[in-house]
């Protein structure tokens, strides 16, 4: 034990604090010995100031409130009676030594602070190995958890308070199925060499899980530093990083909680962190963004759909409706269009419209459609069965256009389920057409030689997308016809026409949803739109409804 450091004793009775002061004195003669007369105090003291060691009465309740106060300190208790058993409880809830009373001496003391030293130390190095990320060597989650206990209870007798930054980078699930973890894990260790040039020394960067980090900003007097420690982050972040011949653009979304304004607890200010950073990622990602109790309520609410929507997929709380697509020539319906539905737990049957986005955003829509996809050929398979031969329709999302073994994947599914290809048509959205062109350009002409139909959804919405129905295999559009009963009705009216007759010049077919009434499904008829969609054609309904009522046909 280095004898040049501090001793914090406590002891309200003053002679047993007198034989322990002439013990301390007498162990270590040039060790800085301090007194203690409430417990109360000692355990602000040990808040506020380090010490090597610190000598207790044997009261756990006194020994826990000390340890969270200063966790570093060496612990030794003294006993004022022979008791094994409560002696070994001490020990087990943190005490580094008990030493009885009636035998204690200097010498004694000495070899128990020594001894207790040895033991902290090896202690030490085991912990931080159970503290430690082993990719990046950060801090990991119970390293993060135990450092905001203790900046906690020290915020608690301190006016300066400290930031939470919850740091996550923008599209690494992309670099990782594009390039391989191996690159992946390559790259998080670079981020972490940045994070600790950026960080100040005395600052704890923690990794979480994945990509994501967490940065704790110790005595923080103005929030607006936070904000500039965010930025820099950003900054460093953002630079180009080269790993394998590979040049790679990275950015990052920082959400920002404060302590006490924005919770008193590590879980509170955990949770509104990561709210904060929610939101800067829904502002278009590569900023920051501090917790807002208001703002913030809906970003809560997106969070709760965005778990249910991870618990939903392993509980089976989803549902295929299927729509008719109807032929108005004769009546037939020629094919069913596989809608999603979510039978959440409290909110009811959801639609689409409430939590797709947050599906994408989150890239839960990958699993995701690959379920709808799984499920509608099964159906399919069904009616096949029954000797109903009728076409399936399903949508796809921009996450799966960009998924490079996609048609593969398809490909896979109908032989397993033995739906012919030319069962299925694909509606791609005409604007994810036009943002994804190249990649759109190579599916289409992959699933046109697999035999599936491709379908372009929501046409005449963008402009542009009329060349690409000359140059690739698309079977037909499907417009919306929600703009013609508003006040732009008969404009609207006319342009939809003339999409029609370009789209049949090209040889494709036509479709039109939200058939809402009977007037706008015969003014479609008449324009050359025969194939419709929407509730007055027919509702969205589950397989087994149409099945037991015979409506495939």
């Amino acid at each position: 034990m280095d004898s040049a450091r501090t001793i914090l004793l406590v002891e309200s009775n003053p002679a047993k604090r007198e034989q322990l002061l002439g013990l301390c004195r007498d162990s270590s003669p040039e060790a800085q010995v301090e007194i203690c007369t409430s417990p109360r105090e000692a355990v602000s003291r040990l808040g506020r100031q380090p010490y090597s060691a610190c000598l207790l009465p044997n009261d756990l309740s006194l020994l826990n409130e000390a340890k969270r106060a200063a966790e570093n300190t060496l612990f030794l208790l003294i006993s004022d009676d022979a008791n094994a058993e409560r002696d070994s409880g001490a020990i087990a809830e943190g005490a580094d030594d008990v030493l009885p009373r009636d035998s204690l001496s200097s010498d004694a003391l000495h070899r128990a602070l020594i001894n207790a030293e040895r033991r902290r130390s090896s202690g030490r190095k085991l912990m931080e190995m159970a503290r430690q990320d082993p990719l990046t060597g950060l801090g990991n989650r119970a390293l993060l958890e135990a450092e905001l206990d203790r900046m906690i209870l020290r915020g608690q007798r301190s006016p300066t308070g400290f930031a939470l930054l919850y740091i996550d980078l923008d599209y690494f699930k992309q670099i990782n199925d594009s390039f391989g973890h191996g690159l992946g894990d390559l790259l998080l260790a670079v981020i972490a060499n940045r994070l600790r040039r950026t960080m100040r020394q005395d600052d704890l960067i923690a990794r979480i899980g994945g990509d994501e980090f967490v940065a704790l900003l110790n005595d923080l007097h103005d929030p607006n530093d936070a904000a500039l420690i965010a930025s820099k982050i950003i900054h460093a972040l953002s630079e180009p990083v080269t790993l394998s011949g590979h040049h790679l653009l990275v950015s990052a979304s920082v959400g920002i909680a404060t302590y006490p304004s924005h919770g008193a607890t590590a879980a509170e200010l955990l949770q509104h962190a990561d709210q904060a950073l929610y939101r800067a990622k829904a502002n278009g990602r590569n900023g920051y963004a501090f917790f807002n109790p208001q703002k913030d309520a809906a970003t809560r609410h997106n969070l709760d759909i965005e778990q249910g929507l991870r618990h939903g997929l392993l509980e089976g709380q989803f549902r295929l409706h299927y729509q008719p697509i109807v032929d108005t020539r004769n009546g037939d319906t020629v094919s069913w269009e596989a809608l999603l539905r979510w039978q959440h737990p409290q909110l009811g049957l959801l639609t689409p419209d409430a939590f797709l986005k947050l599906a994408e955003h989150s890239g839960l829509i990958l699993p995701m459609g690959h379920w709808v996809i799984g499920q509608a050929l099964e159906a399919v398979r069904q009616w096949l069965d029954a000797g109903i031969q009728c076409r399936l329709s399903i949508n796809l999302s921009d996450r799966e256009l960009k998924q490079p073994r996609f048609a593969e994947q398809l490909k896979q599914l109908l032989e397993r389920s033995r739906v012919p290809p030319q069962m299925i048509q694909l509606e791609l959205r005409e604007d994810t057409l036009l943002k994804h062109a190249n990649q759109a350009s190579k599916l289409c002409q992959a699933l046109h030689a697999l035999g599936v139909e491709i379908w372009l959804d929501h046409f005449g919405s963008e402009y542009g997308a009329l060349g690409y129905l000359s140059r690739l295999p698309i079977t037909g559009v499907k417009l919306d016809s929600r703009e013609l009963v508003g006040s732009k009705g008969e404009e609207h009216g006319a342009y939809l026409q003339s999409l029609i007759t370009l789209s049949r010049q090209m040889d494709k077919q036509v479709a039109a949803n939200y058939i809402e009434d009977g007037r706008v499904a015969e003014q479609l008829s008449r324009w050359g739109g025969t194939l419709l969609q929407g509730y007055w054609i027919g509702h969205p309904r589950p397989l087994e409804e149409l099945i037991n009522q015979n409506a495939l046909h």
